[in-house]
């Protein structure tokens, strides 16, 4: 048995996971799930106002809220350490 190969790759790059602990990275996540939780609820509104079914709308618009919650608290988490 032999030992694996060391990283070939140069010390200056920066890993594959690095990017979701970037702030920035979570800033723009979290305004862009945030944009879709508004336009969600301002579907939910529209189906309301014509008279379709909103539960799939609704649905969506709870999913982008939760993702949106999460990402901003993420994001003021990693301000503060």
């Amino acid at each position: 048995m032999s030992d694996p190969a060391p990283y070939s790759g140069r010390g200056s790059e920066a890993g594959r996971g690095s990017a979701m602990k970037s702030p920035r990275a979570l800033r723009v996540l979290a305004l862009v799930f945030t944009a879709a939780a508004v336009g969600s609820v301002v579907l939910v509104a529209v189906d309301l106002v014509v008279g379709r079914p909103a539960a799939g709308d609704l649905f969506i618009a709870f999913l982008n809220s939760l993702a949106a919650v999460a990402l901003w608290r993420l994001h003021s988490a990693g301000r503060r350490a």
